[in-house]
């Protein structure tokens, strides 16, 4: 066997940017993006507004730009018109970058896998789209389809080989020669790899000669052996068990339990793949295993996806409709389809399961009959359904319910609190503002600037304080279940002590708090709006004045970093344990004409690596304003 000389690698490499460059250009992108963030601690990743943006737009970018480059090839368009439909794919990228928030919650955290794997789909059926008008499948298409799917196997082989190989080189030089590496260097590597070697590499294989795809080709004998003697035998045994428990369920007369809907679906999508795997060799006279596996594959799905209707209709009729509960309710509705047509087909046309099941993730991704619109209008409408049942309303309101009805039982609070949570954790609590008199989203200036998960936190707590209605878990069992309340000051809360004095109870911060912008504290008092933030990586505290024109004044500065550093030299920056000190020992204050600031120090921490210094604190604080005269 001979290699390959450099200079063919290079002519094949410049044949991929020359036939795919917008493909790549979008692995870069996720390469620089990766590199950039990896010596970035969480905080600090926080505060990018555009990292998610950027990622997401990125990987859509990859498979996107991907699926139209093929298509429009074999379809043989010319230079412009090529041009033009990779030009409209970039717009809606642009368009998805701009809409896409900070900080994605769990919807746009569903929406971005449904286009994911929407585009993957389109990369595989794309190209032969116009087969959908056949009445035969041609070789091409299984072809084509194969090659990616080896082609996939093989980058990721190589490319995880080349980090494990070039990682354990890297660690030999580490320890052999004494050189002191970069210890961000093994993210550095494994995220080039990941992403501009995979993607070269994948994309050099992809097929050019559509035509040569269309001749006779002997089947891979691996994939055979593979198909026939693993993935075959664990299809019949989810059969085998999803039928005894249906039999079990027939003698028994009990509604399924819920989890079936997992187990079928994974039977229906592996025994699709096996099919679809083995279609070109299905009916030879030699294969009897084979032939008779595609032959009552479908009809055998039917029975199952009655089973399948019952259970996730049984959840969406007491519980109404959420995202996991309409993506089973479509898949089974699309495996249903799919059985229907291959019977009367006879197994022909399986371009229509990568094209249709695409055609159903884009339409499940926005718009009204989308997961997320039909899931809110259900729990809507669940809502709207508890409420009457138990007389909860008042002139149309919930306002107050709890102290109408107040021995609710334990199953409608339930229902209830899942309810509130859906819409809180989905950042939907707008969509039940008809149901309440009092606003539901004012929510606290200072709040704004905390984590996504602490908003989440405020606006269900809004909801049960609203209402008067008691939280119920989940996981709670009896109505005299014992019933258990704690409560802790608010860390950014103050206590106003008179003639301009104030005593911040916790000043904190660290390089694992989400706050943005550094925030350790906030306080709008008679004298106006102050924060306390953290600057150069924790150096120093500053205290700030909000302004008219919505900036913020430095007032008065305390320098922890001159501190720690100093203690650092005395007791060393490298200890097993806290040094204990005296109190006065760890205060700082620092006066202006407008203020002074006096720090309590509780904990002070100096982290270095390298060249950077970090500071982490916990506090409490005094703050003096003074008048100005």
């Amino acid at each position: 066997m001979k290699l390959p000389s450099l200079q063919h690698l290079a002519a094949e490499a410049a044949r991929v940017v020359r036939r795919f460059p917008l493909t790549l250009l979008c692995a870069f992108v996720l390469c620089g993006v990766g590199i950039y963030v990896i010596h970035l601690d969480n905080q600090k990743q926080q505060e990018l507004d555009w990292l998610f943006s950027a990622l997401s737009t990125a990987g859509l970018g990859l498979s996107s730009t991907l699926a139209v480059a093929l298509a429009t090839e074999r379809w043989r368009w010319g230079p412009a018109k090529r041009w033009v439909a990779q030009a409209v794919v970039v717009a809606l990228l642009a368009l998805w970058y701009a809409l896409v928030p900070a900080q994605p919650n769990l919807v746009w955290g569903i929406r971005l896998a449904l286009l994911l794997l929407g585009m993957h789909l389109a990369v595989a059926a794309g190209p032969y789209l116009p087969e959908l008008r056949r009445t035969a499948d041609t070789p091409g298409f299984w072809r084509y389809n194969e090659t990616l799917f080896l082609r996939i196997l093989l980058a990721g082989i190589y490319s995880g080989v080349l980090f494990v190989g070039c990682a354990l080189a890297l660690v030999a030089i580490d320890n052999l020669f004494d050189v002191k590496l970069d210890e961000h260097l093994f993210g550095y590597l494994f995220v080039t790899l990941a992403t501009v070697f995979n993607t070269w590499f994948f994309l050099a294989g992809v097929p050019h000669n559509f035509a040569e795809l269309e001749q006779a080709a002997p089947y891979p004998k691996a994939l055979k052996l593979f198909t026939q003697f693993v993935l075959l035998p664990l299809v019949v045994l989810y059969l085998v068990i999803l039928y005894a428990y249906l039999g079990r369920i027939l003698v028994q007369w009990e509604l399924p339990k819920g989890w079936v809907s997992i187990l079928i679906l994974a039977f229906s999508v592996a025994g699709i793949f096996a099919l679809l795997l083995i279609h070109p060799i299905r009916h030879a006279a030699e294969n009897t295993w084979i032939r008779t596996f595609a032959r009552w594959f479908y009809r055998a799905l039917f029975p199952l996806l009655g089973l399948l209707a019952v259970a996730i209709g049984t959840r969406i009729r007491d519980y109404g409709i959420t995202e996991e509960r309409y993506f089973v309710l479509v898949l089974a509705a699309w495996l249903f389809c799919m059985a229907v047509y291959f019977l009367v087909r006879r197994g022909q046309g399986i371009i229509w399961i990568p094209a249709s099941l695409a055609l159903v993730a884009f339409l499940s991704a926005a718009g009204p009959w989308s997961a997320f619109a039909v899931a809110r209008r259900s729990q809507l409408k669940q809502l709207r359904e508890i409420s009457a049942e138990y007389g909860l309303l008042k002139d149309g309101k919930l306002d107050g319910a709890g102290q109408r009805v107040p021995k609710l039982s334990l199953n409608a609070r339930k229902r209830i609190t899942s309810i509130f949570n859906f819409f809180a954790e989905r950042e939907a609590v707008a969509q039940l503002q008809p149901l309440f008199a009092a606003e539901l989203q004012n929510m606290p200036d200072s709040l704004r600037l905390k984590s996504t998960w602490m908003q989440q936190s405020w606006q269900t707590d809004r909801l049960f304080t609203l209402s008067g209605i008691e939280r119920a878990s989940w996981y709670q069992t009896k109505e005299h279940d014992e019933l258990s309340a704690s409560f802790q000051a608010d860390e950014n809360d103050f206590v106003a002590l008179g003639a301009g004095r104030y005593w911040i109870r916790d000043v904190g911060q660290n390089q694992y708090m989400y706050s943005k912008g550094n925030l350790t504290a906030e306080m709008a008092v008679q004298e106006g709006t102050f924060r306390l933030r953290a600057r150069q990586q924790g150096r120093e505290v500053a205290l700030e004045q909000l302004r008219a024109d919505g900036s913020w004044q430095p007032l008065v500065a305390v320098q922890l970093g001159v501190m720690a550093d100093s203690l650092a030299r005395v007791y060393g920056r490298d200890l097993q344990s806290s040094v204990k000190l005296p109190g006065k020992k760890l205060q700082l204050q620092a006066s202006t004409a407008g203020a002074t600031l006096r720090l309590f120090l509780q904990n002070l921490t100096r982290k270095q690596v390298q060249d950077s210094v970090s500071y982490d604190l916990e506090a409490q604080a005094l703050l003096e304003l003074h008048e100005n005269k």
